[in-house]
């Protein structure tokens, strides 16, 4: 992507766009003018002190540490330490091209010895992000900027795997080859290859500065600090203050407050998040088909909508259209229509009648209470609320709805084998492609889903799609997969969200290129921010 260059004006006087902006020694609560201050939730969204276990990839949104390539909400890889990448037709060769001006921020140079280190070292020592490379059979490198990843099994988006979701970075041999024992090591260098590098931290602080040796977009900002602030109201008073530059995933009342502040602007990032609601295919009744097609007519996704009062209707088997676009199967859009009449009539001709008092009741005779368990990806406050707008329409067939919290996520997901559906939310970035649907496929390496779906036809298609590298023909697999998924209904989608960020206006411009990444710590967004001239 390119961005626009704009030479910034400091209180001194006019800097050149290639000046590096100094960062001399501070105290880092006292943040320098050009430094940008983001607040984070908990001390674990710090940048970790292990980079090489942590659990939600690379580190600090590659500011530090980089991948070989990243993908925007667009659906655009975009290169990072490979400038290129080819496939075999068999899509199961992967050959990564790197640049050739990267280097470490203590100045050796990047190779793909670093790319296939990182492989093997994450993978052999059994840290937390090697089930990302699982894939991954070998790593070759035929000369200093060119990696080989030779996959056990065809993967026609194997880049999604390095790019997202949560990604891998590369790390440093020359450094991590002499650690002993990778799961305890405490890393107080952080040597990476990215635009900011490690600077100091504290209790509650994390500070990056300027890497002005970067190969690429040049920062005109001196550094970031990550502040702990665990609380959002505390938060929005430190973004009023000026403590700090912006504030995320604000719930859309707050949006509206904030929207005739002196020195704050919000910016709507559409479509972040899908949720949909599943079904337990291993529970009576919702392991009858009839039962899920009736069932999937009861959403009232217009009233839930207005209720989370950031969200639009998503009517299609999975994809969501403001991510995967004509990736969506339009056959099967509108399958899932809101219709309680038709609802009524279905459970009727499943054998489900209302008794004089009611009560929907089963082809046993017995009532229908379903059970569903609320935590996992889904917020509580949004599951919740889907399942109030649930409840009350459900109660008008006679059908009684039970639900247990779970904070504990392994906790949650057992109790979702026994109940009979769940709501789960999921990144728009997990709805964008036929690939995702492999979520509902049983294969070698994906023995059980969260719906118990299994369907020959289905995994065969996915086995498919995964061998298929031409758009053309992933799309037309990928509406024969949509077709199965509508006839079984696994699972039926509600809506997708919107979240919304407040900005200091006052300070730094550039704040906009977050509708096309998923962070406000992403690099390519920390990159584009220009001070705010002051004359």
């Amino acid at each position: 992507m390119t961005y626009i260059i704009i030479a910034l004006c400091l209180f001194s006087g006019c800097v050149d766009e290639k000046t590096p902006v100094q960062s001399p020694a501070q105290n880092i609560t006292e943040p320098l003018k050009t430094d940008v201050v983001i607040p984070v939730n908990s001390p674990s969204d710090l940048v970790s002190s292990n980079v090489m276990t942590k659990k939600n990839g690379v580190p600090a949104g590659g500011l530090i540490y980089e991948g070989l390539l990243t993908k925007n909400r667009n659906g655009v890889y975009e290169p990072g330490l490979a400038e290129s990448w080819d496939v075999s037709d068999d899509a199961k060769t992967w050959t990564f091209h790197l640049v050739h001006n990267a280097t470490w921020h203590d100045g050796v140079p990047v190779t793909s010895a670093d790319v296939k280190f990182t492989n093997d070292f994450l993978k052999s020592n059994n840290l937390t992000m090697g089930f990302v490379l699982s894939d991954v059979s070998s790593v070759t490198c035929p000369d200093d900027y060119t990696v080989v990843f030779n996959l056990k099994n065809a993967y026609s988006v194997w880049p999604d795997r390095l790019a997202q979701s949560p990604g891998i970075g590369v790390y440093p041999k020359h450094i991590f080859e002499k650690i002993q024992d990778p799961k305890t090591y405490k890393d107080t260098q952080f040597i990476g290859t990215g635009p900011f590098k490690f600077d100091k931290s504290e209790s509650g602080y994390f500070r990056v500065s300027k890497n002005d040796k970067y190969r690429g977009e040049d920062p005109k900002i001196s550094g970031v600090i990550l502040k702990l602030i665990t609380n959002q109201d505390s938060q929005i008073l430190a973004l009023k203050n000026g403590e700090i530059d912006i504030v995320s995933d604000i719930t859309p009342a707050v949006a509206d407050s904030l929207r005739n502040e002196p020195n704050i602007g919000v910016i709507t990032i559409p479509a972040t998040t899908g949720y949909e609601l599943g079904f337990t295919m291993i529970q009576y009744p919702t392991n009858l088909s009839s039962f899920r097609h009736a069932m999937s007519h009861t959403i009232d996704r217009d009233t839930i909508c207005t209720v989370l009062g950031n969200a639009r209707p998503t009517n299609t088997t999975f994809l969501m259209p403001e991510v995967a676009g004509a990736y969506v199967n339009p056959n099967d859009t509108g399958m899932y229509d809101y219709n309680l009449s038709k609802a009524r009539e279905e459970l009727k001709q499943a054998g489900f009648i209302q008794d004089g008092q009611g009560i929907l009741r089963g082809p046993d005779g017995n009532p229908v209470e379903l059970f569903l368990p609320i935590g996992g990806k889904a917020s509580t406050g949004v599951s919740e609320k889907i399942v109030t707008a649930l409840r009350n329409d459900w109660a008008t067939l006679g059908i009684q709805i039970k639900t247990t919290k779970y904070d504990d996520e392994s906790q949650y997901r057992k109790a979702i084998d026994k109940g009979n559906l769940f709501i789960d939310g999921m990144p728009s970035i997990l709805h964008d492609d036929p690939d995702d649907l492999v979520d509902f496929a049983v294969t070698p390496l994906q023995e059980k889903n969260y719906y118990n779906f299994n369907n020959s036809e289905f995994n065969a298609l996915t086995v498919k799609v995964r061998n298929t590298v031409n758009k053309e023909e992933r799309k037309g697999i990928g509406y024969q997969m949509q077709d199965i998924l509508a006839d079984n209904v696994p699972t039926v989608p509600i809506c997708s969200t919107d979240s919304y960020d407040a900005f200091r206006t006052d300070r730094f411009t550039g704040w906009e290129k977050l509708v096309n990444y998923t962070s406000i710590q992403d690099r390519k967004v920390l990159t584009s921010l220009q001070p705010v001239s002051r004359s």
